[in-house]
């Protein structure tokens, strides 16, 4: 009998070891792919990738994750697991087949204070608040990720979900900000959230710390890079930024974000006068974003200052392309002149050469008149021997 108790002790005390490491797993920046790796056909660590997919499936709306989820939990011993286990699958899965809604609201009705719920309702009132802003998506993330960072200091996403909170327009809180900066530091976990706070510091204009954190970390992320490049070009620090963004792949950030610094670069080029390395640039630009209509106009306005006829219809394309005529005066100029330059060449090209076969015309045919009038004339006289007066 008391080997059958130390047996369900110690089965007992590894399913909770197993838990909390799920848990933080769960937490983690590659949750699904760290959940995946256990590789393990135990139902509690197949109810945890199951969970993880179906958060997945929310973040990223790819109708691949809702399958594999389907598939996972149809196949689940949900009676085997524990109640936490269940309640979080039940959450889980009215996320994935009803509606974010309908999930919130049983994360707002449980009176769980469960560290595996705790987990789960942070991840789901974070997508909720980055599709809506809803201001009490905002709260529960506060509130949630604080609590999670006491509990299990040390863990990516209750920090990642403060910074992206205090950096964002509706709820930006410098101040808390700069209290989580200092909480990285100070736990020594700068190497694993280093760059989301970099990416923070930038969207909330702190350029300086940009730079100094940067610095700091000695970061070789592409988008940290950016950053800070970025900042050293807004503090005045040039040279710096320009040698940053020369060097980084853009292929390896965000689409509108390369397309910015392709056109920085070619702005520098154009100032330099380089003309053919600006429209280089300009022309990545547009390739990166589309819709880029600053990349446009100056891509316009870099054909143009190039003083080529042969690039003034390339000028005059972009340029309105761009629709920065109406407020814009040196495309509103340059467009003026440019349409003057191609009603005249169109002059050249077509009214000038009508004039001239209409005057030679009328030249040949005062010729020829001419000539057969003298021709008549001639034969006449042979005709009737000149006595004809007339």
């Amino acid at each position: 009998m008391k080997r059958l108790v130390a047996v369900v002790i110690t089965l007992t005390v590894l399913t909770l070891v197993f838990a909390i490491d799920n848990i933080d797993l769960l937490l983690s920046k590659e949750y699904l792919i760290e959940l995946q790796s256990q590789n393990s056909h135990d139902p509690a660590a197949e109810a945890f990738l199951a969970i993880a997919i179906g958060l997945k499936y929310r973040e990223t709306i790819q109708p691949n994750y809702k399958v594999w989820f389907t598939n996972l939990y149809s196949g689940l011993e949900v009676n085997l697991l524990s109640p936490q286990l269940q309640e979080g699958l039940q959450i889980v899965e009215e996320l994935v087949f009803v509606s974010t809604v309908s999930a919130l609201n049983m994360l707002y009705s449980t009176m769980s204070n469960d560290d595996l719920i705790k987990a789960i309702s942070l991840r789901a009132f974070f997508y909720d608040w980055i599709d809506t802003r809803d201001p009490r998506s905002a709260r529960q993330i506060e509130e949630t990720a604080n609590e999670l960072i006491d509990d299990r200091p040390g863990q990516y996403f209750p920090y990642k979900a403060l910074l992206e909170l205090y950096s964002s327009g509706g709820s930006m809180d410098g101040q808390r900000l700069l209290e989580i900066r200092e909480r990285i530091f100070s736990e020594n976990i700068e190497g694993l959230l280093g760059d989301d706070l970099i990416q923070s510091e930038f969207v909330s204009g702190l350029e300086e710390l940009v730079i100094e954190d940067f610095v700091r970390l000695g970061s070789e992320d592409p988008l940290s890079r950016y950053y800070a490049a970025m900042s050293y070009i807004e503090t005045g620090e040039s040279a710096a930024g320009f040698e940053i963004l020369e060097d980084l792949d853009l292929n390896k950030i965000p689409p509108r974000l390369a397309s910015n610094a392709s056109l920085v670069i070619g702005d520098l080029k154009l100032e330099e006068g380089d003309f053919d390395r600006a429209i280089e640039r300009y022309q990545e630009s547009v390739r990166f974003w589309s819709n880029n209509s600053r990349a446009i106009r100056n891509l316009g306005m870099a054909y143009y200052k190039t003083k080529d006829r042969d690039y003034y219809d390339l000028a005059r394309f972009y340029l309105q392309l761009s629709g920065y005529e109406d407020f814009d005066t040196e495309v509103k100029s340059a467009l003026s002149e440019l349409r003057r330059r191609a009603i005249f060449e169109l002059a050249l090209v077509t009214v000038v050469p009508l004039t001239v076969v209409v005057v030679v015309g009328l030249f040949l045919l005062e010729y020829v008149s001419r000539k057969r009038k003298s021709s008549q004339e001639r034969k006449a006289m042979r005709e009737d021997g000149g006595n004809n007066e007339d």
